[in-house]
């Protein structure tokens, strides 16, 4: 049998685009490391798709997990259309490397920040290998 899905709503909420429910029934205890830093980007997803961009640049900090640092990224990529430049440098210096380059979430992230450039190729190099539903 498997184990249940603790963030089966929570996902449901997002990708339904019901993103203030998402963000109201996120507290959910006794989650694992793993569990707690996918509802972390989810909320902060959220977040970002409310325009809310400042309040996830500033909760993030420098010393959170590579899936929150992706959605940081997101949250500035969007939120400075002036300086997309340093942002994508930053993606590509982070997709480069091997140690945290195929985390599915940095992986996602590129692929929505590629789409907005309209560079679609890249964004399918970052995105077609799979291995979750957004991908």
């Amino acid at each position: 049998a498997a184990a249940p899905d603790h963030l089966f709503h929570l996902r449901n909420n997002f990708y339904l685009g019901s993103f203030q429910a998402a963000i109201n029934n996120s507290d959910l205890p006794n989650l694992s490391p793993d569990n707690a830093v996918e509802r972390d980007c989810l909320v902060y997803r959220s977040y970002i798709a409310l325009g809310s961009y400042q309040l996830v640049i500033n909760e993030i900090d420098s010393a959170a997990a590579t899936p929150l640092q992706a959605v940081k990224l997101l949250a500035l990529y969007l939120s400075n259309p002036h300086d997309k430049e340093s942002t994508i440098a930053s993606l590509k210096e982070w997709l480069a490397d091997p140690a945290i380059g195929s985390n599915a979430i940095l992986r996602l992230i590129a692929g929505i920040v590629f789409m907005h450039e309209e560079d679609y190729i890249e964004a399918l190099k970052h995105t077609n290998a799979g291995g979750t539903m957004e991908l």
